[in-house]
C-alpha cells in the first residue's frame, strides 16, 4: 500500500489498527503519529508493506480510521472479536497469527491509548503468556467486571447483552437476578429461553411467580415469538393452579382465534389443552366455536394441530366421565365438540386427501366416542375406494382397520377379492399398504378369500408369483406369507415352489 493512503471506516463500525515498522534494532516498533487523544479522532494509521510481506501470515497492509467508537464490531478479513467484559457493548480485535508474525502484539494497547483512561478504559488486555491457544485466541482477564455480578448501567440494551452474558457465565444464576430482563432473556434467543425453562422448572414459587409477572407484562410479544412462547408453555406447565388462570385470562385477551393460527402461538394453546383442568379446556373449546367453518382452521398447517388436539383431549375427557357413569356430563362433553365432527362428517371424503385434513380424520376414528366415530366411519365406507389410493387417503382406511372396524374391514375385503384389482392395488404405492394393513387385521375368513384371489392365474402365469416379481408387490407377498395360518401358507409355498425356477432368475426376487 502507498504511503498516506487512506480508507474511510467513520461510521459506528469503525475499527483502527497499527503497524509499527522497525525503528531502531530487531523488532522493537514504534507507532507512527501517536499524540494525545482529542489527535487520534482524525488521525490515520499506516501498515508497513515491507513487513506486510516478510510475514505472509498477516493481515494485509491497509490503513483504517479512527474514531470515537474504537473497535465498534465487524474486523477486517482476518481477524475475530473476542468478547469484552458484560459492562461493554465492544469487543476486542485479534489477529489469528499476530503474535507469531512481526506485528506489534494485537493484544498490547499502544500508549497512545492507554493513556486515555476514561474513554478506552473498558480494552484491558492480558499477556502473551495468558494465551491458551496458538493461533492467539485469549481470553481476556477483565479488571474493570466481575463475571460474578450483572452490573447495571441504566442503558437497556447494554444490560440486556450484560444481563445475556451474566446468565450464560454463571450456572448459578436465578430468575431473581434478572430482574426486569426476564421477558427479553426468554426470546433473546434458545440459550436464554432455555434458562428461563431450567428456571421454571427448578425454581421456588416466588420464582415462577416473579416469571409470571414478566410473563404477563409482555404476554404479546412473548406468544407469537419462536424462543418466547416456551415461557408461557413452562408457565402453564408447572405453574400453579392460580397462575395458570392469570395467564389464561392474557390468552383469552389476545384472542384464542389469532393464537391458533399462528406457528407459535398454537403451541401455546395446545400446551393449555394438555395440562389445563375440564373447564378450562371447555372454555377454549367454545372461543373455537366462535369461527364459521372449521374447515379452513383443519386446511391450516398450524390451526390443524389445535383441531387435533381438542378431538384428543375432550374425548378423553367424555370417555372418563362415562366410565364413571356420569352419562349426562359425557354427553355434554361430546357437545363441545359437535360442532367439529359435523364438519368433518360432512367433508370425510375431502379432508382425507388433504395433508392435514387426514391428521384430523385419524384423531376423530382413533379418539372419539363410539357414536362421534360410527357417524365418520359410515361416510369412509362410502367412498374407501377412492382413498385406498390416494397419497394421504391410505392412511384414513389404515388407521380405520386398525381400530378393528368391522364395516371398513369387510368392504375393504370385499373390495380386494373382486376381479384383479388385488393385483392393482398390491402393486400400488399407496394401496400396497392398505392391504398390508388388512392381512395383519382381518379373521382367517376374511384373509382367505384375499389369498384365493391372489393365487389365481394372472396374465398367464400364477398371480402370487407375478406379485413377488415386482418392487412393490413383493413386500405384501412377504406381509400374506407371515399373517397366513394353516393350510394359507401352505397353499402359498406350493405356488412359489412349483414356480421356483422362475423367482430364483427374477431380480428382484434375487435379492429381497
Amino acid at each position: 500500500m502507498k504511503d498516506n493512503q487512506e480508507e474511510d471506516y467513520s461510521s459506528p463500525y469503525a475499527m483502527t489498527a497499527a503497524y509499527y515498522p522497525e525503528a531502531q534494532s530487531g523488532h522493537n516498533h514504534m507507532m507512527r503519529g501517536g499524540g494525545n487523544d482529542e489527535s487520534q479522532n482524525e488521525s490515520s494509521y499506516e501498515f508497513g508493506s515491507e513487513h506486510a510481506a516478510a510475514d505472509s501470515r498477516s493481515m494485509p497492509p491497509q490503513a483504517l480510521a479512527y474514531d470515537n467508537q474504537y473497535m465498534g464490531a465487524y474486523p477486517p478479513v482476518g481477524w475475530y472479536a473476542a468478547p469484552l467484559p458484560p459492562t461493554s457493548s465492544q469487543y476486542n480485535y485479534h489477529h489469528p497469527t499476530a503474535h507469531h508474525s512481526m506485528m506489534y502484539p494485537a493484544y498490547h494497547v499502544p500508549s497512545a491509548y492507554s493513556s486515555a483512561t476514561t474513554q478506552y478504559q473498558h480494552l484491558q488486555y492480558p499477556t502473551i503468556e495468558e494465551s491458551p491457544s496458538r493461533y492467539g485466541r485469549v481470553k481476556a482477564d477483565f479488571s474493570n467486571a466481575n463475571e460474578g455480578d450483572f452490573v447495571r448501567t441504566g442503558d437497556r440494551q447494554r444490560d440486556l447483552r450484560s444481563a445475556l452474558y451474566y446468565v450464560r457465565k454463571n450456572p448459578s444464576a436465578t430468575l431473581f437476578d434478572i430482574d426486569g430482563f426476564i421477558a427479553e432473556i426468554a426470546k433473546a434467543d434458545e440459550g436464554g429461553s432455555r434458562f428461563v425453562q431450567r428456571r421454571l422448572q427448578n425454581g421456588k414459587e416466588t420464582e415462577k411467580r416473579l416469571a409470571l409477572q414478566a410473563a404477563l407484562r409482555s404476554f404479546s410479544d412473548l406468544w407469537p415469538d419462536p424462543f418466547g412462547n416456551f415461557m408461557l408453555q413452562g408457565l402453564l406447565e408447572v405453574g400453579s393452579a392460580e397462575m395458570r388462570e392469570e395467564l389464561m385470562t392474557a390468552v383469552f385477551a389476545a384472542g384464542v382465534v389469532d393464537m391458533t393460527l399462528n406457528m407459535h402461538g398454537c403451541r401455546v394453546i395446545q400446551k393449555a389443552l394438555l395440562v389445563l383442568d375440564q373447564v378450562s379446556v371447555c372454555k377454549i373449546i367454545t372461543e373455537l366455536q366462535d369461527i364459521e367453518e372449521v374447515i379452513p382452521f383443519i386446511f391450516d398447517p398450524n390451526g390443524n394441530h389445535v383441531i387435533q388436539k381438542a378431538i384428543q383431549i375432550v374425548s378423553t375427557f367424555a370417555k372418563s366421565a362415562a366410565e364413571h357413569g356420569d352419562i349426562d356430563e359425557a354427553i355434554n362433553l361430546m357437545n363441545q365438540i359437535k360442532f367439529i365432527i359435523d364438519d368433518v362428517a360432512a367433508n370425510v371424503e375431502k379432508l382425507s386427501k388433504h395433508r392435514y385434513g387426514c391428521r384430523v380424520i385419524q384423531r376423530t376414528i382413533e379418539h372419539c366416542p363410539e357414536e362421534q366415530r360410527d357417524e365418520v366411519l359410515t361416510k369412509i365406507c362410502a367412498c374407501h375406494r377412492s382413498l385406498i389410493e390416494d397419497q394421504f387417503g391410505n392412511y384414513v382406511i389404515q388407521q380405520a382397520l386398525s381400530i378393528g372396524s368391522e364395516d371398513i374391514m369387510a368392504v375393504v375385503v370385499e373390495t380386494l377379492s373382486e376381479g384383479d384389482l388385488i393385483f392393482k392395488f398390491s402393486k400400488h404405492k399407496y394401496a400396497s399398504n392398505v392391504v398390508e394393513v388388512m392381512f395383519q387385521s382381518a379373521t382367517p375368513d376374511q384373509k382367505e378369500a384375499v389369498l384365493n384371489a391372489m393365487l389365481q392365474d394372472f396374465e398367464g402365469t400364477c398371480g402370487i408369483v407375478q406379485l413377488a416379481k415386482d418392487p412393490i408387490g413383493n413386500y405384501v407377498v412377504k406381509n400374506a406369507i407371515d399373517c397366513a395360518e394353516g393350510q394359507q401358507k401352505e397353499k402359498i409355498f406350493a405356488a412359489i415352489t412349483s414356480n421356483r425356477q422362475e423367482l430364483v432368475s427374477d431380480y428382484v426376487c434375487r435379492f429381497r
